[in-house]
């Protein structure tokens, strides 16, 4: 609602507005012939331009759909996740050091890893930028365990996800986490779990576009253009 208060009658009011707008919008189909309602709107826009002014942010919460729009330009935006043909990624459990965990990555030229517990649970995300930063900092040192270290403040995507999606994601990250359900019976019980199946980052989502255009392969993904 703040948004069409913006655009449409040149108000910049915040997210607390356009709440209140919508409340009264509500509330005046119920008024009755000469009666007024009167809205307040308390807020400005200024603390609200990296959020819902940004069609990314709004993209991204799942607030806006831009698919019909955004896939006529770009052939790749509804393919999904599982069109990368992700590897499954190395883990981490949470007794592992983060000398371990430094010397795997290293080793495997990789970034980041998940942590997870024995069953595969997803448990947080341990990255060489993180690890530096902390140890650096004198908060862990080298043998520490990586569940110390660890973090959960990262996107999680399916195989089902969209790459148009993900693009507007890895905008505002260096990657996401492919997760997938699992379903884990133990006797008459049974418990759902997320469990860990990719890693994707903008490399492999630029390797996927740029091969496929440079191949010239896309005659699967959209109609060719009729010739003169």
């Amino acid at each position: 609602m703040a948004r069409k208060l913006i655009s449409a009658e040149g108000l910049l009011c915040g997210g607390s507005s356009g709440a209140a707008m919508s409340v009264a919008v509500h509330a005046a189909k119920s008024l009755k012939p000469g009666q007024k309602c009167v809205v307040v709107l308390p807020d400005g826009v200024r603390n609200y331009m990296t959020k819902f002014l940004s069609d990314t942010w709004m993209v991204e919460r799942g607030y806006m759909d831009l698919s019909s729009e955004m896939s006529s330009k770009h052939w790749w935006w509804n393919q999904t996740v599982r069109s990368l043909k992700l590897c499954i990624p190395l883990t981490l459990l949470p007794s592992v050091t983060c000398q371990e965990a430094i010397e795997l990555m290293s080793a495997e030229g990789i970034d980041q890893v998940p942590v997870v517990d024995a069953s595969g649970m997803v448990l947080g995300m341990v990255s060489l930028g993180n690890l530096m930063s902390k140890i650096l900092a004198r908060l862990i040192d080298a043998g520490t365990p990586v569940s110390k270290a660890a973090y959960d403040q990262f996107k999680k995507v399916t195989l089902d996800t969209t790459l148009g999606k993900l693009s507007t994601i890895l905008e505002h990250g260096h990657f996401a986490l492919v997760v997938a359900e699992q379903m884990q019976v133990a006797g008459t019980a049974s418990i759902r779990k997320e469990v860990v199946i990719g890693i994707v980052t903008n490399i492999d989502l630029l390797r996927y576009i740029t091969k496929r255009e440079k191949r010239g392969d896309l005659s699967s993904l959209k109609e060719k253009e009729p010739s003169d």
